[in-house]
C-alpha cells in the first residue's frame, strides 16, 4: 500500500472518530442544559409558589390579628358595661350574686 493512502485511511478514521465526539459531547451538552433548564423552571415555580403562600399566609394571620383585636375590643366594652351594670345595681341597694360567675373565671 502506498503511504499516502494510508495516511489518508488514519486520517479519515480520525476524523469520523472526532465527529462521533463532537456528536456525543453536543448530545450530551443538550441534555445537560436542557436538565438546567428545567431544574430553573422548577426551581422558579417553587419560589413563585412559596411567595404566593407566603403572601395568603401573611394576609390570613393579619386578617386573624384584626379579628382578635377586634373580639378583645368588644369584651373590654362588654366589661365596662357588666361593671357600670354592677355598680348601678350597688348603688341601688342591690347586691348583685356573682358568686355563680367567679368559678367560671
Amino acid at each position: 500500500m502506498d503511504p499516502s493512502v494510508i495516511v489518508a485511511l488514519i486520517g479519515g478514521a480520525v476524523g469520523v472518530v472526532s465527529m462521533i465526539y463532537t456528536a456525543r459531547s453536543s448530545r450530551r451538552a443538550d441534555r445537560e442544559r436542557a436538565e438546567q433548564d428545567a431544574r430553573l423552571a422548577r426551581m422558579s415555580a417553587e419560589d413563585s409558589a412559596y411567595q404566593r403562600s407566603a403572601a395568603f399566609d401573611e394576609r390570613t394571620q393579619k386578617r386573624m390579628q384584626g379579628e382578635i383585636d377586634r373580639q378583645a375590643m368588644q369584651i373590654r366594652a362588654l366589661q365596662r358595661r357588666v361593671d357600670r351594670l354592677t355598680r348601678q345595681l350597688t348603688a341601688a341597694g342591690l347586691a348583685p350574686d356573682i358568686a355563680e360567675e367567679d368559678h367560671l373565671a
